[in-house]
């Protein structure tokens, strides 16, 4: 829709169009410059409800705990080759079996190898006898000392030749090093290797080992022997480990030190492979007032939060201390009793008028409606007190 309007230009009035939209939205602009905003809006903004979530504070155990996180894998794995040349005979251990240490894992055919073992005991045999004979002939005046270290010599060749020949017979079967698990086999028999062809995996699964890294602040309160809760892939429950192993020189790329985490597996009931999250004990706090990282907001270079005194929201400003996980130790603003909103604090301003729709008790501030994706996640990665831990 148009309308024509007259506007005076120079003196004298001229017809101009103008839509209808555009009408509208001069009569907005007209308008909120006659409704400005005017200095006791902040006010009125404050007197609108804002719905809150509350937690009432008490005193609560806070257990400080440094975090490794790192692949978890067997305290020991080795490929293992062949030493000699030949082709597969036997291979008495399949995929998965348990074997002893030196169980043989593959056995290459050793039919010349006994030939030449035979034939080098032998000659052994003859080397002695000659040996021994010009032996009691020299004690008797009989033969010169250069007769007697010649066929000392040979013996001594010959001793040295069956060692060898019993030496290259037993490296024709492929051993296992350790007590373990046979994780793979890389030949099927029948076929030609030759010196250095890997033929199997054999891994030490029974001690998992989790290697992580500390920093060199960190690394002053461990100690090996440690007791370490250890999370293991998606399952929810920890299992226990114990330091094994702290690094004595940081890596030259982040300044970091290694640590080893070990965990009974006797059992087989965990494998290697997954990511592994280990909590190793720093401090105990004992009981003290802390609460989720959320609950607080920065401003004017400081900390605050807010707390519910009535139907009113109250700014504080706080001193924070340790940390541990999503929560936080507050040294001071706080005490026993304050109800501190822990979700909706954002929307707040001091002495704005607030309606507490939820009140928790979990002292991370989450409540029954939040996602359980999240509860669970942040209930057993990243507990930060023994109390939580069995909440």
């Amino acid at each position: 829709m148009t309308r024509m309007l007259d506007i005076e230009r120079e003196g004298r009035r001229v017809p101009v169009t103008v839509t209808a939209a555009w009408l509208l939205i001069g009569g907005l602009v007209w308008g909120l410059a006659g409704c400005g905003a005017g200095p006791g809006d902040g006010e009125q903004l404050a007197k609108v409800p804002r719905n809150v979530r509350v937690l009432t504070l008490q005193e609560t155990p806070l257990v400080e705990y440094f975090e490794i996180a790192g692949p978890v894998q067997p305290v020991r794995g080795t490929d293992v080759s062949a030493e000699e040349n030949g082709t597969v005979a036997r291979i008495p251990h399949d995929k998965g079996e348990k074997v002893a240490a030196g169980a043989i894992l593959v056995e290459l055919d050793r039919r010349l190898l006994q030939a030449e073992m035979e034939s080098a005991r032998s000659a052994l045999e003859l080397q002695k006898y000659d040996y021994d004979q010009t032996r009691q002939l020299f004690e008797a005046g009989k033969v010169s000392r250069h007769e007697l270290l010649t066929l000392q010599t040979g013996f001594e060749q010959a001793q040295a030749a069956s060692r060898i020949a019993d030496l290259r017979y037993e490296r024709a079967a492929v051993k296992a090093p350790f007590a373990g698990l046979v994780a793979d086999r890389f030949v099927e028999p029948g076929q030609l290797v030759t010196a250095g062809t890997p033929v199997g995996r054999v891994i030490d699964p029974f001690t998992l080992k989790l290697v992580g890294t500390l920093t060199d602040l960190e690394i002053g309160w461990v100690r090996l022997g440690t007791t370490a809760e250890v999370f293991l892939g998606g399952r929810t429950a920890p299992v226990t480990g114990t330091v094994a192993w702290v690094g004595f020189e940081a890596h030259p790329g982040n300044g970091k030190f290694k640590a080893e985490i070990h965990i009974d597996n006797a059992d087989l009931e965990f494998r290697g492979g997954v990511i592994g999250r280990a909590r190793i004990l720093k401090q105990d706090h004992g009981l003290v007032i802390a609460v989720p990282y959320d609950a607080v907001l920065p401003a004017d270079g400081g900390q605050i939060v807010f707390v519910v005194e009535g139907q009113t929201a109250r700014r504080r400003p706080v001193t924070l201390g340790p940390d541990q996980g999503l929560m936080v130790i507050v040294e001071s603003g706080l005490a026993a009793g304050d109800r501190l909103v822990v979700r909706g604090q954002r929307d707040l301003v001091d002495g704005a008028v607030v309606l507490v729709t939820e009140e928790t008790a979990a002292a991370d501030g989450s409540g029954d409606g939040d996602p359980r994706v999240i509860q669970a996640s942040e209930a057993n990665l990243r507990t930060w007190s023994d109390q939580e831990g069995r909440r």
